[in-house]
């Protein structure tokens, strides 16, 4: 008999506690929102596989270093000179001529617009904007 009385309070107090729905919304929007960052945190952290096996960074800072080298190695090409290496992210130097330097650049880009064009999707796909 004592059982039946305490279950009907107990669903008075359940009522009583309600969520805000736009709290919610925006405290889920945040949390999709930090799994899509983790997400390209770690596609980026992952790099990309060269033909030749070895892994090449994908930071805005590598970029900008790849970038500068493929810039510097065409004028070394057209000089006859001597093209510098393409250092990965393990530190190893990896020489190259300026055809596998163009073909690994070009592949590189694609990867990394692709990746940036996911990521995108992914948080426009969480926040909608």
């Amino acid at each position: 008999m004592l059982f039946t009385r305490v279950a009907p309070q107990r669903r008075l107090i359940m009522p009583l506690i309600t969520i805000d729905p736009i709290a919610k919304a925006s405290i889920d929007k945040a949390i999709g929102l930090q799994s899509v960052d983790q997400w390209f945190a770690a596609q980026l952290a992952e790099g990309f596989e060269t033909p030749g096996g070895w892994a090449l960074g994908l930071e805005a800072s590598d970029v900008s270093l790849l970038t500068g080298n493929y810039v510097l190695s065409r004028e070394a090409a057209a000089q006859n000179l001597q093209i510098p290496p393409i250092i990965d992210k393990a530190g190893v130097p990896h020489p190259v001529t300026i055809n596998e330097l163009t073909s690994i650049m070009l592949a590189y880009g694609q990867y990394r617009a692709e990746l940036s064009v996911e990521y995108a999707a992914r948080k426009y796909a969480v926040a909608g904007e």
